[in-house]
């Protein structure tokens, strides 16, 4: 069993948890100053949850401006946009409420406005010269755990990858207001792959060559969680003990993996993020099966307790059978929860998957993996995927 001995374990964020708690998001704000660059999405301020957000600044006197032209697999165009308008407007806190995809252009916007520059070469020098501005993270989905983690994931542009920006605990937001309440009226396939995302976190940070024994009780309680509660959440999204189960399994799989890490699920789903916009979420549903597979022979018996965590009585089975059966439940699950299949996603070609194999290789999650993974073995599961 892979397990580290010596580790290091950093929580740098306050968590405000519970229903209605957002109401208390003004009360937060106002420990860090009075003008606010709220980022969001379009359908998040269509839906009206902008407004639980605003009621409660205005309540407490706090002036701000909002960006809601965050995209899906968010753009380094829309951090630009975000960070000029927050430098307007002298901001001096961020919001990022929505998915991922908002809070992470909120922390990348926020490099922006603190560090200039542009976001490639923050990704590469991993070291910002000044410290950014206070963040408070409002999550409406529950699966990135982008409210607890250090980096923005941002797609370039011009190469169609996606980058990392990071500076360990310095960029993590300053406190995540987690309101299940809030995620009652998400549309039942982004609950469905914004929950395997999390259920991802939280396996690959379990059975991944960086985990150590803290984060591991995160993890194995994380995909209990969400295991027993996706299914629910997705076929009644007004059930609020499902919506609440799942942003704490989202949020324990969050901790999670900032402090182990993530592997070769995330290696192949950030690259075909980039090649061909597929959101985050449905690219781990689809690849956390094949990955889990083929990683299982590396470490049979962490692998026989994920199967244990999605619910198997595994009691009367080897390592390898449980594990097994635990690789089969994930099919299940995706296949109950509408995910689709690799080949029925827009743009996927054949014809790419040699050179996606070869970036997924140098991808930095892929040193994580449990398994030895090179190209040749990136190619074969991608094949998989698509033949499935």
């Amino acid at each position: 069993m892979i397990v580290n001995d010596t580790f290091n374990f950093n929580h740098a964020t306050q968590i405000c948890f519970g229903p209605s708690i957002v109401e208390k998001t003004g009360e937060e704000v106002k420990k860090y100053g009075d003008r606010v660059l709220i980022v969001c999405d379009g359908g998040v301020k269509r839906a009206g949850i902008i407004e639980k957000v605003t009621k409660s600044l205005e309540k407490n006197g706090i002036a701000y401006v909002i960006y809601d032209n965050v995209m899906p697999n968010p753009r380094d165009t829309g951090c630009i946009e975000a960070a000029e308008l927050g430098k307007t407007f002298d901001a001096n806190v961020l919001i990022g409420i929505g998915g991922g995809s908002a809070m992470d252009t909120a922390k990348a916007a926020n490099v922006l406005m603190t560090n200039g520059g542009n976001l490639q070469e923050w990704s590469v020098i991993r070291k910002l010269n000044h410290d950014v501005l206070p963040l408070i993270c409002v999550p409406t989905t529950s699966g990135t755990g982008s409210e607890v983690t250090f980096e923005a994931v941002i797609t370039n542009t011009k190469t169609h990858k996606k980058i990392s920006i990071s500076d360990g605990a310095r960029m993590a937001p300053k406190t995540a207001i987690m309101d299940p309440e809030l995620t009652l009226t998400v549309p039942p396939m982004v609950t469905a792959s914004t929950g395997m995302d999390a259920l991802t976190h939280a396996l690959e940070a379990y059975t991944c060559n960086y985990s150590h024994p803290v984060s591991d009780g995160l993890a194995l309680y994380a995909m209990e969680r969400i295991s027993q509660s996706i299914e629910i959440a997705v076929k009644d999204g007004s059930n609020l003990k499902a919506r609440l189960d799942m942003m704490a399994g989202s949020l324990m799989a969050g901790i999670a993996f900032t402090n182990s890490y993530v592997a070769s699920v995330h290696s192949i789903a950030e690259i075909i993020g980039g090649y061909y916009d597929t959101p985050h979420g449905v690219a781990n549903s689809i690849f956390l099966p094949i990955v889990t597979e083929y990683n299982m022979v590396a470490d049979p018996e962490k692998h026989a307790i994920v199967a244990r965590c999605l619910g198997i009585d595994i009691k009367d089975m080897n390592d390898i059978e449980a594990s097994k059966k635990g690789v089969e439940k994930i099919y299940e699950m995706n296949e109950v929860l509408g995910i689709p299949k690799f080949k029925d996603v827009k743009g996927v070609n054949p014809e790419d998957f040699e050179y996606i194999a070869r970036d997924c290789v140098k991808h930095n999650c892929t040193k994580a993996n449990a398994r030895d993974i090179g190209y040749e073995g990136y190619l074969m599961l991608l094949k998989k995927a698509y033949d499935l």
